[in-house]
């Protein structure tokens, strides 16, 4: 496993160094190359971070997340969906754990699915913003992510064209209802993703 994912590494900086090689590497903005991708369930983290009153930083990280992503020629016609499950998260210990999950955040019993979608976005290694709407507790909001392609190469192990992505963000958890414990719990969190994405086989 570890002599696979070296493997895949080195690939992925040779092809990166490819793509930025020649005369004009300072003008060259390289794109994804176009087609349907799945994120991969194995090589994501999505990570939550809000401040809290005389304690270290409250930080969650979500263990299921599944998504697609489309891309095209036109920007206007990327896609992108991502969904995680609410109740599978690790943070500062179960007590903090369950208060996440719990109705006075998330809720995720009653709103087991959290889900991002967005549309009409560039997909290239200069920095875009990703506006969609995220829905969670039950409710949907527009949330905004700055977002750039890290690189993309085929897996050595299987060959597979894999997409590399960076995004972060900021929102407010009260514009999702989530308004328990504010003077303990700060409402700005933050929260950052890194994923990879596959290729579809036969796209």
């Amino acid at each position: 496993m570890r002599r696979t994912a070296l493997a895949f590494f080195a690939a992925f900086m040779c092809s990166a160094a490819a793509q930025e090689a020649g005369p004009d590497t300072a003008q060259q903005v390289w794109r994804a190359p176009t087609g349907t991708y799945a994120l991969d369930p194995q090589a994501v983290s999505v990570t939550m971070t809000a401040n809290r009153f005389l304690m270290a930083p409250l930080q969650a990280r979500f263990g299921t997340v599944a998504g697609s992503l489309t891309v095209n020629d036109t920007a206007e016609l990327n896609r992108l969906t991502v969904h995680m499950a609410a109740g599978d998260l690790s943070a500062n210990g179960p007590i903090v754990e369950r208060l996440l999950t719990g109705e006075d955040f998330l809720n995720a019993a009653v709103h087991p699915t959290i889900t991002f979608a967005a549309e009409g976005f560039n997909v290239s290694e200069a920095p875009t913003r990703v506006t969609g709407d995220l829905t969670m507790a039950g409710v949907s909001h527009p949330a905004m992510f700055d977002t750039r392609l890290d690189g993309f190469a085929h897996d050595p192990a299987t060959g597979t064209l894999r997409l590399r992505f960076v995004a972060e963000g900021t929102l407010n958890r009260s514009d999702w209802g989530m308004t328990g414990y504010r003077g303990l719990v700060a409402d700005k969190t933050s929260i950052r993703i890194e994923a990879e994405f596959v290729h579809a086989s036969g796209d």
